[in-house]
């Protein structure tokens, strides 16, 4: 059986799944350049789909004209 893919991920693995360590990831969420977490339990998360779509962004080279 496939393991299903997780919807929501804590901060670590929120780093982790950008390449930065854990305080860069608190700094750029405190700077706003980075999402808020949605609180679930008491537990701050963040969403996969998220982070995907900022990792997919900064990953794309961008040509200077």
């Amino acid at each position: 059986m496939r393991e299903q893919e997780k919807i929501l991920v804590s901060a670590i693995d929120a780093a982790k799944l950008l390449s930065i360590g854990r305080s860069t990831f608190f700094m750029k969420v405190k700077a706003g350049l980075l999402p808020q977490p949605c609180r679930t339990i008491g537990r701050a998360k963040w969403r996969v789909s998220e982070l995907q779509k900022i990792f997919e962004t900064s990953a794309t080279p961008t040509t200077k004209p």
